[in-house]
């Protein structure tokens, strides 16, 4: 049986986690993440991780991988793409351009980079777009910008 798979978009503001929180679903360090004025994350990105049905990262060649109690393969349950995308307010872009660049994105027309995960693009219709996550900062408050 083919591993399910899931697609999830995270959008905020510059600073409130969004490379961090990718890290966090992935299990692992695949987005640039740290504390900085202006924004880290340029232009959208997308990383992967195949899961086991426990929802642990399955890592190739990693001796992990062998479930010690079945003596097996552990088997992929899902593929989770996620892609990370510019800070939606930017002290360095404008918000309505940081919006048509994550929508071009979506749309196919603006393609991931060469270090991006699979080659493959991210189809925002039908069943390829499952998740759009908002992430918000617990050390601010929310914004006006945050609810336009």
């Amino acid at each position: 049986m083919a591993p399910t798979r899931l697609t999830v978009i995270l959008v905020g503001q510059t600073g409130n986690g969004k490379s961090a929180t990718g890290n966090s679903l992935l299990g692992r360090d695949a987005f640039v993440a740290r504390r900085s004025l202006k924004s880290v994350t340029e232009r959208c990105r997308v990383r992967c991780a195949t899961l086991d049905a426990d929802d642990e990262p399955i890592v190739p060649g990693d001796p992990v991988a062998i479930d010690d109690d079945a003596g097996a393969m552990r088997r992929p349950s899902t593929v989770l793409r996620v892609v990370d995308t510019p800070g939606t307010c930017d002290s360095g872009a404008l918000l309505e351009d940081n919006l048509k660049h994550i929508s071009a994105f979506l749309r196919g027309e603006d393609k991931p980079g060469p270090d991006d995960d699979e080659d493959e693009e991210v189809d925002a219709g039908g069943e390829g777009l499952h998740a759009l996550v908002l992430v918000l900062s617990a050390a601010t408050r929310f914004t006006q910008e945050e609810a336009v």
